[in-house]
């Protein structure tokens, strides 16, 4: 079964993680103080489809990113916090994929696959450089 793109759209909250996910998180650049907002974090999703191409809003700490994507191409994507880099998503079995050839500009490899465990229940497994881990978020109801 495909990742249905357009069922992410809701509230989700942050509901477990791999014993190195607050590793992978630095390793993404995340401030050590940051590690617990973030392992708790409530966010929200809003997502369109057209095809091939879907549009993912998000909204996390208050501050709020827009970017549309094509399955398969390389598109440029900017955090909320005005960060941009190269990204391509791609469907892989169940799962979304997003891969980062340099999330960090200077050739740091990043991915993650994001599947639905149930309806209310997104599992994400992640690799950074040599890092890999997982993080779960639970649908707000």
């Amino acid at each position: 079964m495909p990742f249905h793109i357009a069922k992410e759209t809701g509230t989700w909250k942050a509901s477990g993680n791999s014993d190195n996910y607050g590793e992978i998180l630095q390793k993404l650049g995340v401030p050590p103080d940051m590690l617990p907002k973030v392992l708790e974090i409530e966010y929200s999703v809003e997502m369109s489809v057209s095809g091939d191409t879907f549009t993912y809003k998000i909204t996390e700490f208050g501050q709020t990113s827009v970017n549309t994507f094509t399955l398969g191409v390389e598109s440029e994507e900017k955090d909320a916090w005005g960060t941009t880099r190269m990204v391509t998503y791609s469907m892989e079995g169940d799962s979304l994929v997003n891969t980062y050839p340099s999330v960090d500009g200077k050739g740091l490899k990043f991915s993650s696959a994001r599947r639905f465990v149930d309806d209310n229940t997104i599992r994400t497994e992640l690799k950074v450089g040599d890092l890999v881990g997982w993080s779960e978020a639970k649908r707000v109801v």
